[in-house]
């Protein structure tokens, strides 16, 4: 494990994706990528070749009419899937080779190959559909990669953590079903995209492997930390799964300009370490964490750099904005109530 490095998913095409003036644009990624030069990390890591996801994959969480109504519009030109998510003749193939490189990352961490990972993904996807788009996501990356992931005879559960800001509807519906996969979630509730209340636990036999946070607005580090403490890893150790997919949004940030969080990038650091303990305590030291949102670039460069910084073990970490200004609301009756649901 000593020699291995922190795996990176990176393709050019990712910024060909794009559409200037929207949130979710290729800026995004050229600022961690210019980060990760500056600090010095891009040397420090292993890059994988990227493929093409296949169709039986993609159909692991959604249905072959969509893929083909994907395909067929991008490369008519693309436009407006929903009202929300653009796509241009470059999209389809880009979500593709988002989906194959986070399906090899995983791969090549559970067998050893890595020490873990950072899928430097766009289009985003958790917020995508078995048969929709939605959310600026085309594909569910993550949850088409924990599928996969269950393919292999190493892996018996996965847990996967999101921390975007808003709720991965399209994560949870891809999973819910599935008994070996838990879905944890600290979102701003009620917000965007109107899902993720307290009461959505799973059904059926899957009952319990759906833990959702909804946080009231400007929730900052002390209220996650307490979050994390109290409920979040104390779930994923009852779970005991075999790895960890980090949905990694970082617009949870008090900074960012399309949610009302209060989270720092130090708070967004400590998560990092915490999520990282957890899997070497419980899941051989196997975690992927994967882009998702986050849209004021000084925050989200930095917040990716310190989190791969956690990966490959840096201690240090960089945080030019400092604490949220607001004072946060109390979340203990949130907590107390998460603990009598999920028996805590």
């Amino acid at each position: 494990m000593k020699n291995l490095k922190t795996g990176i998913v990176y393709d050019k095409i990712f910024l060909a994706h794009d559409l200037p003036g929207h949130p979710e644009n290729s800026k995004r990624l050229q600022a961690i990528i210019t980060e990760l030069n500056e600090s010095g990390l891009w040397d420090l890591t292993t890059k994988l070749i990227t493929r093409s996801a296949t169709t039986d994959e993609l159909r692991l969480c959604h249905s072959e009419e969509y893929i083909n109504h994907v395909k067929n519009f991008c490369e008519n030109g693309g436009g407006y899937l929903d009202a929300d998510t653009y796509t241009n003749e470059y999209s389809y193939n880009a979500a593709l080779i988002a989906v194959g490189g986070l399906v090899d990352l995983v791969e090549q961490v559970v067998d050893g190959k890595l020490k873990n990972g950072f899928a430097l993904l766009r289009p985003p996807g958790h917020h995508a559909l078995v048969n929709r788009s939605m959310g600026f996501c085309i594909f569910g990356n993550v949850a088409i990669a924990a599928k996969a992931a269950l393919l292999s005879s190493k892996i018996n559960k996965v847990a996967i953590v999101d921390i975007d800001v808003h709720h991965g509807n399209g994560t949870q519906a891809l999973v819910e079903n599935d008994l070996n996969i838990l879905y944890a979630s600290t979102h701003q509730f009620p917000f965007y995209p109107g899902t993720g209340s307290i009461k959505e636990v799973g059904k059926g036999g899957s009952k319990g492997t759906l833990l959702n946070v909804p946080l009231p607005a400007l929730v900052s580090d002390d209220g996650f930390k307490e979050v994390y403490k109290e409920i979040i890893l104390p779930k994923i150790e009852n779970f005991k799964p075999d790895i960890l997919l980090i949905s990694a949004g970082y617009d949870a940030h008090w900074d960012d300009p399309l949610a009302n969080m209060g989270l720092s990038l130090s708070g967004y650091f400590w998560i990092s370490q915490q999520l990282k303990e957890i899997a070497e305590k419980l899941c051989s030291s196997r975690i992927v964490f994967v882009l998702e949102g986050g849209y004021n670039l000084k925050v989200l460069s930095a917040g990716v750099v310190n989190s791969i910084r956690v990966l490959s073990g840096i201690e240090d970490f960089n945080d030019p904005l400092g604490k949220s200004p607001y004072s946060e609301p109390n979340v203990s009756n949130l907590i107390k109530e998460l603990r009598t649901i999920h028996k805590l």
